[in-house]
């Protein structure tokens, strides 16, 4: 129920401002990146489930469902919060008039999209929460904002087919909140206390709103005699269950317009001003070029933004003398922990881990306090060596120094340009390699591949033989050179690289689409994968690599 303290009205007319106290819920939001088991996610939706289907009963749409908008209390138990974005589909609540359409793209439902949320439309939001719950990532989408139902991560487990329905792009298609409540609950099974689950694990504080606020002034003491009021259990007419309002008594400023309705003042504390530990926010959006100025590398002649090289996580800066790249510096975002390195410190909220030095190039990686699972690294590699200006680790460190005060600033921005609808972005690496194909890598368990950043990676290894497969995105400039041979895989151009990853190995790239960026240079996007290991000897690699491409190029979607 939201617990509702107190109503205070400071000024007259249109100066008038409303202010509401209300819970506070220490437990922190599920805003983390971390992976539940199915069983703890759907103990955790139940209860959403159970708030939706009382906002739903009376006529109302939450419309920014979401794991930065749920919150555990310090005993367990899941609340929804922040009620900025809600929208009224009937008249049987009493609740401020609807105002331009609010929504979170990653969690929103494909009607949502077109201004037309509808009370599935939760449904669909909380569906794609289980998802992200789970998997780390939210589900891929295809044209019109339709998740492509075909590549499900199996990650989901026993969820599966409950999260299918609630992705339907049929709104009526979709199970009702009620529904979900009880599938959810049957689900959950022994999870649904989730008292095995420590909260800051699980969590990220909430930012604390009272910092550089103003409050209001006080109100003015009651006359004699007229009772103070206790705490309001109801918001206007509405009574719901198993709501709360996760800031510790916040100010909700509500200003009067004059004419007897009221507007959202203040933004919530998951709106995109606020601090947030998890920096990274939706990951296929998060911009990598954000952490890297082209600017202060002053050793060099001049310098080139390049965010086309390498995978959709990356960003790079080339650092020129003439017209040839000598150095290039590196961001890319990561869906590991940092490695242990020789030395690290902190600044801030960021841990600075550096590896042992290379005498081509130098790393630097970065963790967020409380961001687990998700970090980011910084490669200055020299690709002439003989011209290079500066020692790497001091250009490492220009670059680190940037990066840190971006992260201490808050929420890593979204990419300024949308991808392609023809992008492999939009893909999930894990699910271009079948059971079928994987069949032919002794000891592979096709079901349990490690997905890196964005799902744009995925990894399988034998457990019974020294055999690994790799397969990530990759743009920019086709490989070349003497031991790149062009060829054919199935219908697409593809270059192949014996020894790539050292004797043992192979790297297969295919083509999916050619481009031409911004800045008028043509590239490509390819499908990179790797076979390697110490148990693959002469042409063992490559005809396992190309085996294996046949598979990735009948998985791919037409250009």
């Amino acid at each position: 129920m939201v617990t509702l303290y107190d109503a205070v009205r400071t000024r007259k007319d249109k100066r008038a401002t409303f202010w509401l106290v209300m819970e506070h819920v220490r437990g922190g939001s599920l805003d983390a990146p971390v992976k539940l088991a199915p069983q703890h996610a759907a103990a955790i939706g139940a209860q959403i489930a159970d708030a939706l289907a009382a906002l739903h009963a009376k006529g109302l749409v939450h419309c920014d469902v979401k794991p930065g908008n749920i919150v555990l209390t310090e005993e367990h138990v899941a609340k929804l919060a922040d009620f900025g974005a809600a929208h009224r589909v009937d008249s049987s609540a009493t609740i401020t008039p609807n105002g331009p359409l609010s929504l979170t793209p990653a969690y929103a439902a494909p009607e949502a999209f077109r201004g037309a949320p509808e009370q599935a439309s939760d449904v669909f939001s909380l569906g794609v929460t289980l998802y992200v719950l789970t998997t780390g990532t939210p589900p891929l989408r295809g044209p019109g904002h339709v998740v492509r139902l075909e590549a499900i991560s199996p990650h989901i487990g026993p969820l599966s087919a409950l999260v299918t329905a609630m992705l339907h792009t049929d709104p009526r298609a979709r199970p009702t909140a009620a529904v979900a409540h009880q599938a959810l609950t049957d689900l959950a099974g022994g999870a649904r206390d989730l008292a095995t689950l420590p909260l800051n694990k699980i969590t990220v504080p909430l930012p604390d709103p009272t910092v550089g606020c103003v409050l209001p002034p006080r109100p003015r003491r009651l006359p004699p005699g007229v009772p103070r009021r206790g705490p309001l259990l109801a918001f206007g007419t509405l009574a719901l269950a198993a709501l709360a309002v996760a800031v510790p008594l916040l100010w909700l400023g509500l200003s009067d317009d004059g004419d007897g309705t009221m507007d959202q003042a203040a933004q919530s504390p998951s709106g995109p001003s606020a601090t947030s530990l998890a920096f990274l926010g939706e990951p296929r959006t998060a911009d990598p070029c954000a952490l890297l100025d082209a600017r202060g590398f002053d050793a060099y002649e001049a310098t080139e933004l390049d965010y086309q090289q390498g995978n959709f996580n990356r960003c790079d800066v080339l650092l020129l003398e003439g017209n040839e790249d000598v150095v290039d510096v590196r961001v890319e975002l990561d869906a590991d922990e940092v490695p242990e390195g020789e030395k690290s410190h902190t600044t801030g909220r960021v841990t600075v881990v550096e590896p042992a030095v290379e005498r081509d190039r130098c790393e630097r990686a970065l963790a967020v306090t409380g961001a687990r699972d998700s970090s980011l690294r910084i490669t200055v590699a020299a690709r002439e060596p003989d011209q290079v200006k500066q020692h790497l680790c001091d250009t490492a460190e220009i670059a680190t120094r940037y990066a840190v005060r971006v992260l201490n600033a808050g929420e890593v921005r979204r990419r300024e340009r949308a991808f392609a609808a023809e992008s492999l972005a939009h893909q999930d690496a894990c699910t271009l390699l079948d059971a079928a194909a994987l069949s032919k890598v002794p000891g592979v368990d096709a079901g349990d591949p490690d997905a890196g950043f964005g799902q744009w990676a995925c990894q399988w290894k034998s457990t019974t033989a020294d055999i690994e497969v790799d397969l990530q995105f990759d743009q920019g400039r086709l490989p070349s050179g003497e031991d790149a041979e062009r060829t054919k895989v199935g219908d697409r151009s593809a270059v192949v690289l014996p020894d790539y990853d050292g004797s043992g190995s192979c790297r297969i790239e295919v083509v999916h689409r050619p481009y031409m960026g911004p800045d008028r240079k043509e590239g490509t996007e390819r499908v990179a994968l790797t076979a390697k290991g110490e148990d693959l000897k002469g042409s063992a690699p490559c005809t396992l690599a190309r085996y294996l491409a046949r598979s990735v190029v009948e998985s791919l979607p037409p250009v």
